[in-house]
């Protein structure tokens, strides 16, 4: 399989290659020459796992870091810019470039194709666009839309608001719902080696939209958005133990690794990646230490069976110790608490992209809310359960799967952060701008150089030289003051 993607991720380059700036498309490279939906959509599909759930430079880990979970060993000068919040327009730019270079442009191919046989194709290409828009509103605010794929129709494109992003998302999702529930006999259905996330499962697929559209309504909840007709539609949704996972035949060799685990866990050869000694978590998830009295993440893990699996005890010690952000020369990294082994268990490992466990959490607050029907206790309870199972943890018991009737949108984030430390932080930091009061504080890092994390991602230098007259101005106050639509 994998001999076969490779082979494939060579003629996709090829159909939309890029110059040094990816908007920059007088160079014929950048307009698609020849693909087809079989080619594109698992090339695509691919680099969704690479930007976003990926090694150093994916959204999970930004996420893990700003959301307080991950930290760099004392022994370690690592995550410097990231907790230190030394944010500028050099920071991080794979983000902004990568995610419309790579996914998006592959996505978008496919979704214009003119066979009317691929409307499969067009669904699944519409729903993977709307995840990476969202994710890059909740990162930047205002991005390149409705004119990011013109090519040299227009190489400099207008900046969409953020609002009318996430509105237009919900369209979009919608319309990829109805294309999977018109299609007829003779729309081509992609095999498991072309739809590398859900194996052709349309019916799945319209389940991820429907909570594809859950989340981005709920990111709205905190300033008043109350219209869930969208979802209201008997579809239905991702189920808590239904995970929408990616692996388009990762093995041990040179760059055909789960890429998380390449860079979290093993070599080819059977040595710590980059970053595997380097990278450990936070006493706010393992212990010890709490900003100003307040509960933390770790306290909720007192007696909970998953413990032992989010996270690996000291060496053969039975204890959990984790460090702060920017302790250099503190505890090294031998004496100290690092991601739990099952997160870097195989080199061939399948790739999260939308947990059902995050879907029950998202329902659970969505009928608390009244939003949807359903029994937040019950959706509760089966998250915690299907997470545990996910790790491979027995099931918790009824301390922790249960509900308390107070605080209920606080415990259901909490929990949320639990379940989604390691494989998507960026969830994580977007709740933490999105519902300002979990109940517990979570610490900003120590010796940074601002007082608070920041609230928004900066634009890259490329689009300043590129496109200057649409990309907005930005200053550091702006990433820090300025946040998000939904952030209130």
């Amino acid at each position: 399989m994998y001999k076969k993607l490779l082979l494939t991720l060579f003629v996709a380059s090829v159909a939309t290659s890029c110059s040094d700036n990816f908007f920059d498309v007088n160079d014929s490279q950048n307009s698609p020459v020849s693909s087809t939906p079989e080619l594109s959509l698992p090339v695509a599909q691919k680099y969704t796992v690479d930007s976003f759930v990926g090694g150093y430079n994916s959204y999970n880990t930004l996420g893990n870091l700003w959301s307080y979970t991950w930290a760099a060993g004392g022994d370690y000068i690592w995550y410097t810019d990231e907790t230190k919040y030394l944010v500028s327009s050099n920071f991080r730019t794979g983000l902004f470039e990568t995610t419309y270079v790579l996914p998006l442009r592959n996505y978008d191919v496919v979704e214009k194709i003119s066979d009317e046989n691929h409307d499969y194709y067009k669904a699944i290409a519409k729903i993977m666009k709307a995840f990476h828009f969202q994710y890059l509103v909740d990162a930047y605010g205002d991005v390149p839309y409705s004119q990011a794929f013109l090519g040299a129709a227009d190489t400099t494109p207008a900046y969409d608001t953020a609002q009318s992003i996430y509105a237009d998302l919900i369209v979009q999702l919608t319309a990829a719902q109805a294309l999977i529930a018109n299609a007829d006999s003779n729309d081509l259905v992609p095999t498991s080696n072309i739809d590398v996330m859900c194996g052709g499962d349309m019916a799945k697929w319209a389940r991820f939209a429907n909570t594809l559209k859950l989340r981005i309504l709920l990111r709205q909840s905190e300033i008043g958005v109350t219209d869930y007709s969208s979802v209201n539609n008997g579809i239905g949704f991702l189920a808590a133990n239904e995970n929408v996972t990616c692996n388009p035949g990762y093995v041990n060799d040179t760059n055909k690794q789960n890429p998380f685990y390449a860079s979290f866990g093993k070599t080819v050869a059977g040595d710590a990646a980059a970053n595997a000694n380097a990278t450990r978590v936070t006493p706010f998830v393992a212990g010890a230490s709490s900003p100003a009295g307040s509960p933390t993440i770790s306290s909720m893990l007192t007696g909970d069976s998953r413990k032992s699996f989010l996270l690996r005890p000291v060496g053969t010690t039975t204890n959990y110790v984790g460090i702060d952000q920017n302790n250099n020369g503190g505890p090294t990294s031998a004496n100290l608490s690092t991601i739990g082994s099952f997160f870097v268990a195989s080199a061939t490992q399948d790739a999260m992209i939308m947990s059902g466990f995050e879907s029950a959490l998202l329902q659970a607050e969505a009928a608390h809310r009244t939003f949807i029907t359903g029994n937040a206790a019950n959706l509760y309870k089966s998250a915690i359960e299907a997470h545990a199972s996910y790790i491979g943890a027995p099931a918790p018991d009824a301390s922790i799967t249960t509900l308390p009737t107070t605080d209920v949108v606080k415990n259901i984030i909490k929990q949320k952060y639990i379940a989604l430390m390691h494989i998507n932080g960026f969830e994580n930091y977007c709740e933490l701008r999105r519902v300002n009061d979990w109940g517990i504080t979570v610490p900003v890092a120590p010796n940074a150089t601002q007082p608070t994390r920041p609230v928004r991602v900066p634009y890259p230098d490329s689009e300043y030289s590129a496109n200057p007259n649409n990309v907005p101005a930005q200053t550091t106050s702006d990433v820090f003051n300025n946040k998000i639509f939904w952030d209130n």
